[in-house]
């Protein structure tokens, strides 16, 4: 495979491309958003890394691999290796950078009707324990329309903004360097959860300007399960304190006896404790399969199949919540019926696995399309869809 041959319509390159993954042929998976699928190579890398360790009782904690790593993910990010952390995922990431940020009882922090669990419960746990307000706005379908309903939650209160580059429950992908303009005016904390971003769609953090964003390697990625990373501003690494520390937190010596501590100038602070060295090792294989087809035949190969869901969505007259499109997931419902029964009765009877939508109060199911997804699966879930509607439609 190489990038020169991988144009978007070109099915020959991207059946060889599908048979890069052992996803089983009898479904079709377009789940993604929840968990991307490993390519042969990743999980050999994996695999390989790990037999190696036990062999030899080594830690596999190699700077250079750190290093090659970070450096990969920098450039899909724009940011410095310096500037990451690696997490075990995004909720780990959400964590760090809620419980680091310095906040006294009745600050204000604002945040969107769509966010994951993940970033829900971290936000409503510290509000809880701090006596923190939240101010929920909720993402409209044209962005400057959201960037409004920020500014209209704004008070002297207010210390930061938490916001999804991506929408889990649509898709919508939000304003998210108008929002940063705002943060800079007004001199607020501007936090992004990427989790749905990295993978999905160009992220550029310098863009962006937020001071951290939180995202994961397992899902448009491709990478193993239980990675993520964290960028965190090299301006902002001492006022996001680091309350989970360990070995590699700190900077050179440190003694019991004398207090003699430091922190590491970089997000390394934030690694704490042994972590599977060997799913390092993956997340460097999956940067070089990125390499090899190159992300921007990956991401318009994605665009048109999503596109061509849309559209056969559309005709069948779904009703389809993705109105501002850039990503690869869209959210549709029917009309009347529970998104639960239309979620059981795809897979049940024709073996299509989405995810059901209830963030924000939707009905609804997200579909999310990769590359390992093909035009015929996604006609065959239209009529599936169709199915479906003549089948539970009261």
């Amino acid at each position: 495979m190489s990038e020169n041959d991988a144009a978007p319509s070109d099915e020959a390159f991207w059946s060889d491309v599908r048979d890069q993954f052992p996803l089983l042929h009898d479904r079709i998976y377009f789940n993604t958003s929840t968990m991307g699928i490993c390519p042969q190579s990743v999980l050999h890398a994996v695999r390989e890394h790990m037999e190696q360790l036990e062999q030899s009782g080594d830690s596999g904690h190699s700077a250079a691999l750190w290093r090659e790593v970070k450096e990969g993910v920098g450039q899909f990010l724009n940011c410095s290796a310096e500037e990451i952390a690696f997490t075990r995922n995004t909720t780990e990431g959400s964590n760090i950078v809620c419980n680091g940020l310095q906040l006294q009882p009745g600050d204000e922090i604002i945040t969107s009707s769509h966010e994951h669990v993940g970033n829900t419960i971290t936000w409503l746990a510290r509000a809880q324990r701090d006596g923190l307000s939240i101010r929920v706005f909720e993402p409209a379908n044209d962005g400057q329309k959201t960037v409004e309903r920020i500014e209209a939650l704004l008070s002297k209160r207010t210390r930061a903004i938490s916001i999804p580059h991506v929408s889990c429950a649509s898709g919508q992908v939000l304003p998210v360097e108008n929002i940063g303009q705002i943060a800079k005016t007004y001199g607020l904390f501007y936090f992004v959860d990427g989790a749905q971003a990295l993978g999905c769609t160009p992220v550029d953090l310098q863009k962006i300007g937020c001071h951290a964003y939180a995202t994961s390697g397992h899902k448009w990625l491709l990478g193993p399960n239980g990675t993520g990373f964290l960028f965190v501003h090299r301006d902002w690494l001492d006022r996001v304190q680091a309350t989970h520390v360990g070995a590699y937190s700190n900077a050179g010596d440190f003694s019991m006896e004398t207090g003699i501590f430091s922190f590491i100038e970089s997000a390394q602070r934030y690694e704490y404790g042994t972590i599977n060295a060997s799913l390092i090792a993956g997340l460097g294989a999956v940067l070089s399969f990125w390499q090899t087809i190159g992300a921007d035949a990956i991401w318009q190969r994605n665009r048109g199949l999503t596109h061509r869901l849309a559209e056969g969505l559309h005709s069948l007259g779904a009703q389809v919540l993705t109105t501002t499109r850039s990503a690869s997931i869209l959210s549709f419902g029917i009309p009347g019926v529970p998104y639960a029964d239309v979620q059981s009765y795809l897979w049940n009877d024709h073996r299509i696995r989405l995810r059901g939508i209830y963030e924000g109060g939707l009905n609804a199911l997200r579909a999310s399309i990769h590359l390992y997804n093909t035009p015929a699966e996604v006609d065959r879930a239209l009529g599936a869809i169709e199915a479906a509607m003549n089948k539970l439609r009261p």
